[in-house]
């Protein structure tokens, strides 16, 4: 993988929220993850207070433990396929792994343009 940094936005919003999702390189490793889930106004679900407390009842996790725990196992292992599924956040899991396999294969061409996904939302 080439030194830079690496971003990737989802065009539409889901359930109030897009992804964006940016990994710096350095020296062949991925050294920063940042994977965060953004409302309109630009705020992290990290920082909804109800929906965190809400999933937390219902998942035994939420965005605050889980976004963390994923940007940590990306940084650690530097390989999207090593990162663990957070048990209670699997579709964010798999959405995260899927994103930074897609930022990898640009790291590992050098290219810095933003990758935009064209997520489809079948209803909100």
């Amino acid at each position: 993988m080439k030194d830079g940094t690496y971003k990737l936005n989802e065009k539409n919003y889901s359930h109030g929220y897009k992804v964006t999702f940016a990994i710096t390189v350095k020296d062949n490793k991925i050294t920063k993850s940042e994977y965060n889930q953004v409302n309109k106004n630009g705020k992290s679900k990290v920082d909804d207070a109800a929906y965190n407390k809400q999933m937390k009842k219902v998942a035994k996790t939420n965005p605050k433990t889980y976004q963390p725990a994923l940007n940590k196992s990306l940084v650690k292992s530097s390989d999207p396929t090593k990162v663990d599924v957070v048990t209670g956040a699997t579709e964010s899991s798999n959405t995260f792994i899927m994103y930074a396999e897609q930022l990898q294969n640009a790291a590992q061409k050098g290219d810095t343009n933003t990758i935009t996904v064209d997520n489809m939302i079948f209803s909100e």
